[in-house]
């Protein structure tokens, strides 16, 4: 709360979201406690939250019980990492329900093996662009954010990979040829994070 009123560090920059809430699977009784701390200053504040769920697919659902039984608002909430955490349909849209932003931040990064968790099979970006395709024919368009999680050098083009550009450049022209109407896709691109990210 102090870093959101105030500044972080000692600086006067204040933060601007609270997050990225890392949970493992199962949930530690700290991360249980950190979920409930954060419930907390998102009800003090109308701020944004977004949260890093264990690599299970309950976890979504176990973390968004834990804040919205803390007092949390699941619509100014974002749960990252879908692509590799919920890959029942069926599971998706009931989570879906629930009311939170479905972020599927893993573009770019497609592989045979997922270190993190093996026995996933870890989808490619036809497969997001389906999936995200799927939501917006269910009605959820106003609950999807998109990313790409750069968080290593290897993944920056100086270094070979595809960089920030990475959706603007490849996956909005395939999403195009996938049917998603260019006013989709800027809802998922402008107008979902612009409302995300402002306070209530």
């Amino acid at each position: 709360v102090d870093e959101i009123l105030n500044g972080a560090d000692g600086t006067n920059i204040k933060c601007g979201v609270v997050g990225e809430i890392g949970c493992s699977w199962p949930l530690t009784e700290s991360e249980h406690r950190v979920l409930q701390a954060t419930a907390q200053a998102q009800s003090q504040l109308g701020c944004p939250v977004i949260i890093h769920p264990g690599r299970n697919s309950d976890a979504p659902f176990q973390i968004i019980r834990i804040l919205q039984e803390a007092g949390a608002d699941a619509s100014k909430t974002v749960m990252s990492h879908l692509d590799r955490t919920i890959f029942d349909t069926k599971k998706l849209l009931e989570f879906a329900k629930l009311g939170c932003y479905l972020e599927y931040d893993l573009f770019g990064t497609e592989f045979l093996h997922y270190q993190f968790h093996p026995d996933i099979d870890m989808p490619s970006d036809n497969e997001r662009i389906a999936r995200i395709r799927m939501l917006i024919d269910e009605g959820y368009e106003d609950r999807i954010l998109i990313a790409h999680d750069v968080h290593t050098k290897n993944r920056l083009m100086k270094y070979g990979g595809h960089g920030y550009s990475h959706i603007l450049k490849n996956i909005v022209p395939k999403m195009l040829i996938r049917g998603i109407s260019q006013e989709k896709i800027d809802k998922i691109l402008l107008a979902n994070p612009k409302q995300w990210l402002t306070f209530k």
